[in-house]
Order: structure tokens, then sequence, then C-alpha cells
């Protein structure tokens, strides 16, 4: 009779008896998870962009009884993940200082000075393609950057691209391009006084 792990020990990457024992522990555990999702989250998960996303897609909309908070995390995850996808997606460190101008470290120092908007990944910092406008900073950005400064970066992003009622239930950053700044300062300072209560 043939087990779970002749099949994975027939697979040239795992002639490994541990390798191949996770593997089929990580095949049943996502076999079971699969057949579980209604046929509309099973197209969510497929339409992530790329297996590691489609492996978090499917861990977020799974039953996972041993660990709910494990859900709540992966949704999180998500979540920031198509935040940073929406308006051009992000550019790296690299891709920043072509399109300025400026050296690399130069990048860093703008980061961390506050007048970039720079997000930490497992790679290191990417930054939403939506704060510039051609080779430059989008007018207004630094300014509203600033009195900002007390939000970490993701709070940074979610005022930037979340819907505010405060100023017609448009986004701020939209409100950018069209050159309205007094709006998106009025919109950062009631944002500031709903921090600070």
């Amino acid at each position: 009779m043939s087990t779970a792990y002749d099949t994975l020990a027939n697979d040239d990457e795992l002639k490994n008896p541990a390798e191949a024992a996770l593997m089929a522990r990580i095949q049943r555990y996502f076999r079971g998870a699969i057949r579980s999702l209604p046929q509309q989250d099973k197209a969510k998960a497929l339409a992530a962009p790329n297996d590691f996303w489609t492996l978090m897609e499917t861990l977020a909309l799974a039953p996972v009884k041993e660990s709910p908070e494990l859900r709540v995390r992966l949704r999180g995850a998500i979540a920031r993940r198509e935040l940073l996808e929406q308006d051009g997606g992000v550019l790296s460190p690299a891709n920043v200082a072509e399109l300025l101008g400026i050296s690399r470290q130069a990048v860093g120092q703008r980061r961390s000075a506050g007048k970039l908007l720079g997000i930490e990944g497992n790679r290191g910092y990417v930054y939403p393609a939506w704060q510039f406008e051609g080779n430059d900073l989008l007018r207004g950005f630094a300014e509203i950057l600033e009195m900002l400064a007390d939000d970490d970066p993701w709070q940074q992003v979610v005022f930037f691209l979340s819907k505010d009622d405060a100023i017609g239930n448009r986004r701020p950053i939209d409100l950018l391009r069209q050159g309205k700044l007094d709006l998106v300062r009025r919109a950062a300072r009631m944002h500031g006084e709903h921090g600070a209560v």
C-alpha cells in the first residue's frame, strides 16, 4: 500500500524523510482547508498575485479551529498588501533614487527625516508610488506627511488612501492630485485631533 510519504519520496527535492513527512502534513491540512472553502473564496485565493499570497488567502479564508488569532493576523497582512497595491503599487529604494535623481542613501535619509513615506517589508523598505508625481513628490505631500508625523507609516498610508467624511467622502491622495491642499490640511488636522483623544 502506497503512503503519502512514498509518493512524496519520489520527488527529487524531498528525499529527506523529514521533508517528505512535513510536506505530507501540509498537504493534508490544505486539502481539508481547500475543500471547506466556498467557490467564491477559492476564486479569491487563486486571484492572489503569487503562490505565497494564494497560501495566505487560503489560510485567512479557511476555518482555522486551532488558531483563530492567526486568521485575524493573516487578514491584516492581506489588507496591508492590498493597500500597497493601490494606485501604482510600490517602488524600491533604487527606483525612488532614480526617479528623484538622488542616491539610495539619500532616499533612506529622507524617509528617516519624515520627508518620504516608506513601509518596512521583509526585504527592506518600499515606497508607495502614489506619493510621487513626475520626478518629484506630489505637491503638498511632504507638508501633510509632516502633519501626520505622530502616526506610524501604516496609519499614514491609511490616511491618504481612505475616504473621509470630513472632506466629502473623498480620499486625501485624490484631493492632493487635484491641488486641493487646504482640504487635505483640514482632514490631517482632524485626523490628528481624533488621534489625540
